[in-house]
């Protein structure tokens, strides 16, 4: 048995101090914050009742059933689909990119086959084997797409260049040609959980 710090009370240090603690080993967590859960930190409004996201919206996902098995011993959750949308000085748009969004920014009324044929003629020639997120971007959308959907919020998520980012980031990032507007793969488990994760439950 070992006596082991923990810094950090977001996902991965209550994963690993639970872990641990389950092995046998004394664990000792300390968090900056005055809450466990990290980002994905939960509160109720006092004034209306409602659950609130103290750092911005944050939902778990995974395709990985033994994690979703797991993550369902700590806390409630409930199914959540992710329907995003992208403003922009051209309007709001579904995203990801899927049929609606390419027939709506370019006014079109493409059906799926007509829809990928008018991408690929605007996709922008690269190396075999893009060297960034850009290159990749410019390949698989256009410039169009990518200077109005892409370029601008990924630069400042990452807080770099696009040309800095690497090109397997946009794997993340799905584009349809039909009208599928939920943001994950329908093998996907995307949740909201309903209280703060109870990860420092007694033994």
């Amino acid at each position: 048995m070992k006596r082991i710090l923990v810094v950090g009370a977001g996902f991965s240090g209550a994963v690993i101090a639970r872990e641990l603690a389950d092995a046998g080993h004394t664990v000792l967590v300390i968090e900056a914050s005055n809450h466990v859960a990290g980002h994905a930190y939960t509160e109720r409004d006092e004034r209306t009742g409602i659950m609130l996201h103290a750092h911005g919206p944050h939902i778990f996902n995974t395709d990985d059933e033994e994690i979703w098995n797991y993550v369902n011993g700590f806390a409630s959750f409930r199914p959540f689909i992710n329907r995003v949308k992208a403003r922009n000085l051209r309007g709001i748009f579904s995203f990801p990119i899927n049929l609606h969004t390419i027939n709506q920014f370019f006014d079109k009324s493409f059906g799926p086959i007509g829809a990928r044929r008018f991408i690929e003629g605007l996709c922008v020639s690269s190396p075999a084997e893009p060297r960034n997120f850009e290159e990749k971007a410019l390949a698989l959308v256009g410039e169009e797409l990518y200077l109005w959907f892409l370029k601008g919020y990924t630069q400042k998520q990452w807080g770099r260049s696009a040309r800095e980012i690497p090109a397997s980031v946009l794997d993340r990032l799905p584009m349809r040609f039909d009208y599928n507007d939920n943001y994950y793969s329908v093998h996907t488990r995307a949740s909201r959980s309903t209280v703060t994760p109870r990860w420092f439950k007694p033994s």
